[in-house]
């Protein structure tokens, strides 16, 4: 007969990749830029 050994959860947990935080700030300066960029398009082409 085999051996049944109990179930351990497990101790550690998967860990974020390193480059998360370099990838979500990427992402915000793009946004920003392309806010800054809608921002000048609309002020330039104002009426008035």
């Amino acid at each position: 007969m085999g051996k049944f050994k109990p179930v351990r959860a497990h101790a550690k947990k998967a860990a974020r990749p390193q480059g998360a935080a370099g990838c979500v700030l990427l992402i915000l300066a793009i946004m920003a830029g392309v806010m800054v960029f809608l921002y000048l398009v609309m002020k330039s082409n104002a009426n008035g």
